[in-house]
């Protein structure tokens, strides 16, 4: 790839990752190449205006990924498509290469059983219908003791941690929480960092982040647990029903 070459190396990395964790070495090695695949389409799209400018006129993209067996189909979905894994790195792409994107660009996975191509896209100009406002999400306390038992998520940020207000050394507020456990009510309480995460919502979509705490941060979703990594900014998406564990405490998100 010429517009992509360096900035790809990065992202292939972090999806070869990903695929290999949940699929295995095997499976990734394709995945990685319908990957690879899908950004060279992609890059083919961007325009060079005057001055050298770089635009994707696009704001919606919808890729389709073929395959007969629906195993496949729905392997190919997970892979691509949960927690906007494609649009995110598509996202990244064009961004990392200096190419200006739509505000409202997204991008759609499908699968389909026929075809005579691994994936095709359809490259939209035009959103079909305004998106509906997703519902505001909300936090409930399911073990440790909070200065409420539910939380609504009405800001873009919602810190959670130990204690109201954290300040500094001259006594400087440098951190206010708004999910507050209650210093010393507890053990599961004890294992809550003062600043131990913080969920954002971002286009729609809630993801919570590891803001360095001593414990840990995880996710248990469908009988699987999903480590937060610390300190890493991206975090991990939410979906209703979640189970958010800091340290020993747990959260349950709707949305």
């Amino acid at each position: 790839m010429n517009l992509f070459s360096e900035i790809e190396k990065k992202i292939e990395r972090g999806f070869r990752t990903a695929t290999e964790r949940l699929f295995g070495q095997a499976e990734s090695g394709d995945l990685v190449t319908l990957h690879h695949a899908i950004l060279e389409s992609v890059e083919e799209q961007v325009q060079v205006l005057a001055h050298g400018r770089r635009v994707f006129p696009f704001p919606r993209i919808q890729v389709t990924l073929v395959a007969a067996e629906e195993a496949r189909r729905n392997l190919l979905a997970a892979a691509f498509g949960e927690d906007r894994r494609l649009e995110d790195d598509i996202r990244e792409a064009l961004e990392g290469a200096g190419c200006q994107i739509p505000r409202s660009f997204s991008v759609e996975i499908l699968t389909s059983g026929t075809g005579d191509q691994p994936f095709f896209i359809d490259y939209r100009r035009q959103l079909s219908k305004p998106a509906a406002e997703p519902p505001i999400g909300r936090l409930a306390v399911v073990k440790g003791k909070a200065a409420r038992e539910e939380y609504v998520l009405d800001k873009p940020r919602i810190n959670i941690g130990r204690m109201a207000e954290l300040t500094d050394s001259e006594q400087r507020v440098v951190r206010r929480n708004d999910v507050v456990f209650e210093e010393n009510a507890d053990e599961a309480n004890g294992t809550v960092s003062r600043q131990h995460a913080h969920i954002r919502r971002e286009e729609g979509q809630y993801r919570v982040a590891d803001d360095g705490s001593e414990f840990g941060t995880r996710i248990f979703r469908d009988g699987r647990s999903i480590e937060v990594p610390r300190g890493n900014r991206r975090g991990e998406r939410l979906r209703a029903g979640d189970e958010i564990y800091l340290g020993r405490a747990c959260l349950r998100f709707e949305g």
